[in-house]
């Protein structure tokens, strides 16, 4: 009776691609992102990229913060007529919260755990508003956006 046995010249190119595919499913360039949903608990989120109109008074400040990461978000009032044309904010979650800078027209809303959604009420008077992203302790904005208010 004959045996078959394995050929000797497919071991090599079978091996090499069992240790790529080994290395390639070990990649850790697969970090979940921040995420920006198009609404949170209150509304309408201004987070949300890409979006640049906003229509109701009453909108979300929300970000789904991965386990280790961290965001900084800074506000700033473009067409502001203080005391109208700013924004007015309530029941925070996972949020720090600076003071209103009333010269600059700027507050700054930090995150204080990754792994956890933070969420934030807000009502903005009819206004331009620019929305600077921070991810991750970056010394300069990781992403702009100018918003628009209008109901």
């Amino acid at each position: 009776m004959k045996t078959t046995i394995f050929p000797k010249y497919l071991c090599l190119p079978l091996c090499i691609i069992s240790i790529v595919l080994l290395t390639s499913s070990c990649d850790d360039d697969d970090e979940i992102e921040i995420q920006y949903p198009a609404t949170g608990f209150y509304g309408d989120n201004i987070l949300m990229k890409g979006k640049t109109e906003y229509t109701f008074i009453e909108n979300s400040l929300q970000a789904k913060i991965p386990e280790g990461q961290s965001l900084k978000i800074v506000i700033t009032g473009k067409s502001v007529t203080f005391p109208d044309g700013v924004w007015y904010l309530n029941s925070s979650n996972n949020w720090a919260i600076s003071k209103f800078d009333m010269t600059a027209y700027t507050q700054t809303f930090q995150s204080i755990d990754g792994g956890h959604t933070c969420d934030l009420y807000m009502r903005f008077d009819v206004g331009t508003f620019q929305i600077d992203y921070y991810e991750n302790g970056a010394a300069s904005p990781t992403a702009t956006k100018t918003i628009v208010v209008d109901y």
